[in-house]
Order: structure tokens, then sequence, then C-alpha cells
């Protein structure tokens, strides 16, 4: 005979939908330079504004307020000396500047914007596949070359978001061709049409700095009338009128796409449910998708206590798919417990779940319930609940009341317990199961028909 035994799930502790809290893209670092600081902060006597000013007008006109409130904070990035920032984005990007590390604002900024000079706008030709063994040259083959190299990097990071400003426009010359990359770079390339780089990544804006000042009727040049953007004449980068003019836009552009892309949620998780088992407490959750999912943290905490982290579930890195996760936490002392799930991405980010409260009440009664099914053919489940923690003893008996099975002869904590009777060997009859302890014993009667 083939005996059993295992304790069974009593409780189901509730469903619950968005279990992870909206990831929000609201706190940015801008690498600037100067044409940058003029629009970040004002320039003249003839700016009435700046980012800095737009951004609580932002918040204003949105009501964002505490973790939802957007902000800005700036720094000068490092330009190359030679001219061509992208090519010195690249190289950061890329890992390849040492005295230049991308990786910090990845991790303290979920927004990072960047931007070239003015001198990236000095571009002397088309240029052709051969400009890539010199980088530097100020070449449209090189510019879109680094771009593409860029923004391949910043795709691998979905947790943060980006923007690019397109080169600043220069006052006489180079015009044209600057034109020609930037009307690229925001109407082909940021459209996916690009047939090297395809589709566009979703965490990537390209800011179109250059069209929003240069004039066409100047052959793409800052305008003749150097006054019309800039303080005095001899001054060639924005001025108040042009950071009138920009910093709202920029401001509404790269927050409003930011925003936006907080819809792609690096890790939906549908469903978390606990529920009470034979070794303790069986925890159960699904996701709808995931990106760059590391894993979970599994954490309890009992009254008047911390979580703790008592586990870890690997997670799918990117699905698009559904998964299906579960723990077993091996508890089962009486009292009150709060889980959670702190999910972790590949970089370190983490959320945490909503709690789920599950109580492991006093069992009071004694409990000796109708095996199931019956009649059986060849097996069936009896179950009983104990008290208290005592020795146990489940017998089976003909109706001659002859002992035929022992299904438990031990000590057993108190609980609600499962034990499967298999009755191959036996003959078709009425059998009786009886359960004894210290302080209680009752009988039943069974059916096996073959």
């Amino acid at each position: 005979m083939k005996n059993k035994i295992f304790l069974f799930v009593i409780i189901l502790i509730g469903l619950i939908s968005n279990i992870f809290p909206q990831t929000l893209f609201r706190d940015g670092i801008f690498l600037l330079h100067s044409t940058g600081s003029c629009i970040y902060w004002s320039p003249d006597s003839l700016a009435t504004t700046n980012i800095q000013l737009e951004i609580p007008e932002y918040n204003l006109s949105h009501n964002y307020t505490g973790d939802e409130a957007i902000s800005m904070d700036a720094i000068w990035a490092p330009n190359n000396p030679l001219g061509n920032d992208w090519f010195t984005w690249h190289e950061i990007f890329d890992n390849n500047d040492p005295n230049n590390d991308i990786q910090p604002y990845l991790q303290n900024y979920k927004i990072i914007v960047i931007k070239s000079c003015y001198s990236s706008s000095l571009i002397v030709g088309e240029g052709s596949p051969s400009d890539t063994l010199n980088p530097e040259i100020l070449s449209i083959y090189n510019y879109k070359w680094h771009w593409r190299s860029i923004i391949q990097v910043m795709k691998q990071h979905p947790d943060n978001f980006f923007a690019i400003w397109t080169n600043a426009p220069y006052r006489g010359g180079y015009g044209d061709l600057s034109h020609l990359f930037c009307k690229w770079a925001k109407d082909t390339l940021a459209t996916g049409n690009d047939p090297i780089l395809g589709a566009f990544p979703e965490n990537v804006y390209v800011f179109d700095f250059f069209h929003m000042l240069a004039s066409q009727q100047s052959n793409w040049w800052l305008p003749d009338s150097l006054s019309h953007w800039n303080g005095t004449s001899s001054e060639s980068h924005p001025g108040g009128r042009a950071t009138n003019l920009v910093a709202p836009l920029f401001v509404q552009e790269i927050f409003d796409a930011a925003i936006a892309y907080e819809t792609s949620i690096p890790v939906e998780l549908t469903s978390f449910s606990a529920s009470i088992i034979p070794a303790g407490v069986e925890l159960n959750w699904s996701t709808a998708s995931e990106l760059n999912n590391d894993g979970f943290e599994i954490q309890r905490k009992t009254d008047n206590s911390e979580f703790i982290t008592i586990g870890f579930v690997k997670g799918q890195g990117t699905s698009t798919q559904k998964n299906d996760y579960s723990f077993i936490d091996k508890n089962s002392t009486t009292g009150k417990y709060l889980y959670r799930l702190k999910q972790i991405d590949f970089n370190g980010n983490y959320e945490y779940s909503k709690e789920l409260e599950i109580d492991f009440n006093a069992i009071i009664t004694y409990t000796l319930e109708q095996n199931y099914p019956n009649p059986f053919n060849p097996s069936t489940e009896i179950n009983f609940i104990l008290a208290n923690s005592e020795n146990v003893i489940l017998n089976v008996y003909n109706n001659l009341g002859s002992v035929v099975a022992t299904l438990v002869n031990g000590f057993m904590k108190s609980g609600k317990h499962s034990v499967t009777f298999n009755a191959e060997d036996l003959t078709s009859g009425v059998y009786f199961y009886r359960l004894e302890t210290d302080n209680f014993t009752s009988t039943r009667k069974m059916l096996l028909i073959k």
C-alpha cells in the first residue's frame, strides 16, 4: 500500500493588478556646452525665461508635485578640442574615454540630455566611408556614423531616457551641410527610416535645435542680423531672444517625450498572491512583459519589524510573453506576516510591489473530514485538523475491525493535514478510518468499489 502525507492549501490571499508603481522619468541632467548654457541660464537682459524658469511652469501647468514633479540639473560636458563633439560623445558612450564616465549620470538621473557645441556645425563635406578611419573628420558621413553608434548604446539602457540636440547653427558658412545632417537626424533617423539603424529606440528623442534658429533665407546660417538672436553683433552664442524661443520648447518637448515613455514599464506585474500550504506560505506572481529584469527578491516582515529578504527568483531578462513565478516560504508559525517583491533590473534599479498580508490563525478545534472521493478506486484523500501538536494515529479498518493500513503513527504539528490512502491491494467493501490523539478520537466510514 502506498501512502502519502502532506499539508494542503487553506487560503488564498487576494489577486492584485498593477503591482509595481509607475516608473517615473521626471529628473534630468543636461550635459551642456556653451550654447546650451545660454538656454539653461539667462544669457542677457533680453531673456525673460530660461530652462530653469520653465521647469516650475511645466509642473504648475501639469499639476505635478512631489515625486511627479520634473527637474533638470546642468553640468558642463567635455568638449573635443578639434571640434567634433559627436566623436567625443561616441567615445564616452562606448566607454573609451577614461576621463569621462557616463555611468554616474545613468545611475543618478532618469533623463540624460547631450549636445554639441557650435563647432560641430563646421561640416567640411558629405564625406565617404573612408572617413571612419579618422573619426574626427567633420563630415556628414562621420556624424551619421557617430550618432548611430551613440544611439545603439542608448538603446541598451531602457531605464534611462535620452535627448540629443542637433547641431548649433553657426554665423556664416556651413549652413547647407548642417541643414542636411540635422534634417536627416530629425526626419529620417528619428522616424525609423534610416536604412542602417532601422527602428528608432523609444527611449531616445531628437531635439532639433538647429532648425529652431537657423534661417533658410540666410542659407541656414544664423540670421545676418545677429541682434535678432544675439545681444550684440559680435556674439556668436544665442542670446536672450533665442532663449525665449528655445527654453519653453526644450522643456515641453523633452519632458513630454520622457513622460510618454513612462508607459514602457520595465516589468509589468499583473498578479501577486499568497496562500498557506504544507511547507508554509506559497507566493505566486505573473508578469505580462519584462525588460532587463534580473529577478525578484522576496521580502517578509512581522509586526514591529523591518522587511527582510528571504529568497530570490531569477527573472526572464527581456520578454514580451506572460511569465509565472512562485516561491515557498517555509514558515508556519502562528501570526500575521507581510510579503512584498523587490524587482531588480540588471543595472541595479528596483521597484517594490504592494504588500500582501497573510494570517496564520490559531486552530482551536479538531476535525476529521469525510474522505474524498467516496466511493473511491483505488485511492482517496483523508483530511483532518489538529488543534495541538501531538502524537497522532490514523488507521484504516475492515468491517471485521482488523487494521488493514496505518497511515499515520507519530508526532504531528497543529494545523490542517491531508493523507492519501491507496487501496489497490484491498478488495471492494466498506472500510473505516479512525483518528486518535491524546485529546481527540473520531471514526468515519468509506466505500471502496473496484
